[in-house]
């Protein structure tokens, strides 16, 4: 009896021991655990039009995921632009107060710091593995209202790449099916058997598919560590007339690198026009695909881009090989963060940034971002200036470091010193007293330190604007007084 006792608990030791290893430090979440909570958010997002002023306040509803030392996780786009965070614990109606305290737009993530310490005295924490079982069955934990915690069935199908959130980068995500209606505001999704976190669910659409960050990324995210980044665009090669003209046999792999970020990995290391053959030891397929030996067939971001731990390749070198003019070159490429100052014309999600302006007698100058653009409403393409949207199409990446950002001029506020040009809309600046401009700070620095009388503008149709420097001030007082606005600038 005592023998077998001991091998029980031999065997119970021993599954204790081999689950630890499969699933790291994560541990299964039980329904009866605190650590689901509510998450309201009155957010008042700013106008892209008239920068001078903010939006009627708005309220958004997210599920936040206890994960100990008085922090919660939640979608970053639940908190953008907040004034108030409030926070329901299970089976309670107190309400808890939060602050940001740190967001990654690109993986869609952020935490929060629960104000009050006892706020976290029954909740349980929930850590996320590097692992992830594909395809397989989970549960999405949801809390909603006062109905307390609910789990619906969800069937997890592939790991697949695209940007989280419309960031910046291309991340991996898994994708997801359910019969049951799912909100995708941040649930908890757990493996269906051990109950192992598995990801959040941060979208899901009316043809019942949806996608999850994986425990990997929100792993990656929660300790603190930056996104490896790429540095280039890639263009498939499938049809036989380009690849002829590269030199490319028919049965040759690779696809063409069509643009690269300056300053970023890539920069210096890969040329245009080069074709990517491989991708540490990885073949390429014309399409930009690989063959992962677990997850299948990927697109030849996630060598780059890849956040769990045990394959990322953030730090060290990345070998590659490409061809460039018809020969065969080996590369190694250090793998670095995106550099934020190689975006021209900010796209994707507002990345927490309020848009900044420039008025200058009563006239409204703005950097280009794609936020400007939309904001025209659902037909915003057919009612926006179409040089503005050609370069949002085309340039919104720097073709060298020194190229700047795309000076504006958004509007006219109708005052009696700037009539004659009250119908200038949406025109490019090109230069201020023969300078050219490249950013909004320049402009105003350019107007302040001006020893010329007159502020000469012109923009890249050639349309001219002329003021006496002293009648800036004056009508720039006038607009204020009439229009409501606080100030000349907001950065």
């Amino acid at each position: 009896m005592l023998f077998i006792n001991r091998i029980s608990t031999f065997t119970f030791l021993f599954f204790l021991f081999f689950t630890g290893i499969l699933h790291g430090k994560s541990n299964p979440v039980a329904p009866t655990d605190s650590s689901i909570l509510q998450v309201k958010v009155t957010v008042q997002y700013p106008h892209f039009i008239q920068p001078w002023r903010f939006k009627n306040p708005e309220i958004r509803q997210s599920t936040g995921i206890y994960i100990g030392e008085n922090k919660v996780l939640i979608p970053a786009q639940a908190i953008y632009f907040y004034t108030n965070i409030e926070i329901k614990k299970p089976d309670t109606l107190k309400v808890f107060t939060a602050e940001l305290e740190r967001l990654d737009p690109d993986l869609g993530l952020a935490i929060l710091k629960l104000n009050d310490p006892n706020t976290a005295k029954d909740l349980k924490a929930v850590t996320f593995p590097s692992e992830i079982f594909l395809p397989g069955n989970g549960l999405v934990m949801e809390s909603k209202d006062q109905r307390g915690l609910e789990e619906k069935k969800i069937r997890m199908i592939r790991l697949d790449m695209d940007s989280y959130s419309s960031g910046y980068i291309e991340l991996p995500y898994i994708e997801v099916q359910s019969e049951d209606k799912l909100d995708g505001v941040g649930e908890l999704v757990v493996d269906a058997t051990a109950r192992i976190p598995q990801g959040i669910l941060y979208q899901f659409k009316e043809n019942n598919m949806g996608r999850v960050i994986p425990s990997f990324a929100i792993k990656h995210f929660i300790e603190g560590k930056s996104i490896p980044f790429k540095g280039f665009r890639f263009k498939p090669l499938i049809d036989s007339a380009s690849r002829n003209d590269y030199g490319l046999r028919k049965d040759d792999l690779g696809v063409l690198v069509a643009e690269i970020y300056p300053g970023s990995s890539a920069d210096g290391i890969l040329q245009l026009e080069d074709i990517l053959l491989e991708v540490t030891n990885f073949k390429i397929d014309p399409k930009g695909y690989f063959e992962h030996p677990k997850f299948g067939k990927l697109n030849l971001s996630y060598l780059f881009h890849n956040v769990n731990d045990t394959e990322s390749f953030f730090g060290k070198k990345i070998k590659l090989k490409v061809f460039r003019n018809k020969k065969p070159v080996s590369l190694e490429m250090d793998l670095k963060p995106l550099p934020e100052s190689a975006i021209r014309i900010p796209y994707g999600n507002s990345r927490f940034q309020t848009p900044k302006y420039l008025m200058l007698a009563g006239m409204i100058f703005q950097e280009l971002s794609e936020q400007y653009l939309t904001e025209h409403g659902n037909q915003w393409r057919n009612r926006v200036n179409k040089e503005l949207l050609f370069l949002n199409d085309f340039y919104r990446i720097k073709r060298n470091s020194n190229e700047g950002k795309i000076v504006f001029l958004s509007q006219v506020l109708p005052l009696s010193g700037n009539k004659a040009y009250h119908t200038a809309n949406q025109m490019i600046l090109k230069t201020m007293n023969g300078v050219q401009i490249q950013s909004l700070d320049q402009l105003r620095n350019l107007v302040k330190e001006s020893d010329s009388p007159y502020i000469h503008f012109v923009t890249n149709d050639g349309f001219e604007m002329i003021f006496k420097k002293e009648e800036i001030q004056k009508l720039n007082a006038e607009a204020k007084q009439s229009f409501q606005i606080q100030k000349d600038s907001n950065f």
